[in-house]
């Protein structure tokens, strides 16, 4: 039974997070390569949750490594008794568990408020979709990052095209991850290569996780007050540039007194 309910997420949420197809998640279910999901009382849709996500990142990095399917399923049996998968390949179940979830299901009506009023739904939805900020759960929709949407909405009232800013979040994406790369190196390089090269003693796993949740935080935190700061420095830097220069004002106010236009 699932404790944490904030966990689950439906096979098309699963497919988009893990990046694995809602196809070969059911075949690798077939093959007992991933535990089946669960279901809730009173709920006809069943439920994966992170340790599903971990497992399927672990298979897709194993595949990368040139693991066959059935390889691959021998060696979950052969490590399953022993060292964990965790230790012996990587931390996939860890990751997944450090993940924030800030999305939220929200009914046809209420999406809607969400979005520009005069802008055409079916239009904005199939582009949602594809961005995978909207996902259909049912007769609702689960909306990720739901932050996005109503920045997005603002700025539309304000005169910048919803489309525009999309394009924008897109941009900030792959910005993100640029710079969560270099932080991810520096865990990798200074904490995780040295627990590799000591054996990855089980003991230390746990410590390991920690300093991985710790990093993350850190990395947050550091991050968010220099993103405020840059923005500062930016309106500044616009206003200036826009602003008319001293010797523009005293020439135009010049102009203005003796009468010529």
């Amino acid at each position: 039974m699932i404790e944490n309910q904030a966990d689950l997420m439906t096979i098309e949420e699963l497919s988009l997070r893990s990046g694995v197809t809602t196809r070969n998640i059911r075949a690798y279910q077939s093959r007992n390569l991933l535990p089946a999901p669960e279901t809730l009382e009173g709920r006809r849709v069943s439920y994966y949750n992170r340790e599903h996500l971990g497992r399927l990142r672990l298979i897709s990095r194993l595949q990368e490594r040139g693991f066959s399917l059935a390889g691959i399923a021998d060696l979950l049996d052969a490590l399953e008794a022993g060292k964990t998968l965790e230790q012996v390949l990587g931390m996939e179940a860890a990751v997944a568990e450090t993940e924030q979830d800030d999305s939220r299901v929200v009914s046809a009506e209420e999406l809607r408020e969400l979005l520009p009023a005069e802008l055409p739904v079916d239009d904005l939805l199939d582009t949602l979709r594809q961005m995978g900020l909207v996902i259909r759960d049912g007769n609702n929709y689960r909306v990720r990052h739901p932050a996005v949407l109503q920045m997005g909405r603002e700025a539309h009232e304000a005169g910048i095209p919803f489309e525009v800013l999309l394009g924008e979040f897109l941009q900030v994406q792959e910005d993100a991850h640029r710079i969560a790369h270099r932080f991810v190196e520096l865990y990798n390089n200074h904490i995780w290569l040295p627990y590799m090269a000591a054996g990855m003693p089980r003991d230390r796993l746990p410590e390991m996780i920690e300093r991985m949740k710790g990093l993350r935080s850190l990395a947050v935190e550091i991050i968010e007050p220099m993103m405020s700061d840059a923005i500062v420095d930016e309106i500044d830097s616009i206003a200036q540039s826009n602003l008319p220069m001293p010797a523009d004002i005293v020439t135009d106010t010049t102009r203005k007194k003796s009468g010529k236009a």
